[in-house]
């Protein structure tokens, strides 16, 4: 019984703990510090972003035909990119919410972001369609590194690396 109530009072103690912990922003540093560096991040991305789309659409050597289509997938990219810099902004907000509501808020945003990469991959396929051998091998990987640095506020250029896929294994 002793040792049950032992278990018992350690396990209470570090939930405790734990919550303690979030409520003041990890052990990584203050809840105040994630803010900051949430809210500088954007604009970095951004920029990182418009870096990708210029230099692949450059790249590309887009004909007249093709630009209409490249449009499309640059506005969905740069729109997702806008989503995320927008949910950025909006943490402290979000972490003013009960764990309900910041739940069901997790669910939507999850929700609006899978709805955001099937209209980016809808985009990049029609264009990819629509381009020639030498522009498609060009595009690959980098239309996928695009819509991943949008997702992933502008750091996912380094996790996909270029050149053909049977490179990377």
């Amino acid at each position: 019984m002793r040792t049950a109530f032992i278990i018992l009072s350690a396990l209470i103690l570090a939930i405790a703990a734990a919550d303690a912990s979030a409520q003041r922003g990890g052990r990584r540093g203050g809840g105040a510090d994630r803010a900051a560096k949430a809210q500088e991040k954007p604009q970095e991305s951004v920029d990182q972003l418009a870096l990708i789309l210029a230099e692949l659409q450059e790249d590309l050597k887009l004909t007249a035909n093709q630009q209409a289509v490249w449009d499309a997938y640059a506005r969905n990219v740069e729109a997702l990119a806008s989503d995320v810099a927008r949910e950025r902004r909006r943490t402290k907000e979000v972490m003013q919410m009960k764990v309900l509501q910041r739940l069901d808020h997790a669910v939507d945003v999850a929700r609006d972001r899978l709805t955001a990469v099937e209209d980016i991959a809808a985009a990049a396929k029609k264009l990819y369609a629509g381009l020639t051998p030498e522009q498609q091998s060009t595009a690959d990987p980098r239309l996928a590194t695009a819509m991943a640095a949008a997702a992933d506020s502008g750091s996912a250029s380094a996790r996909i690396p270029p050149g053909p896929p049977e490179g990377r294994r």
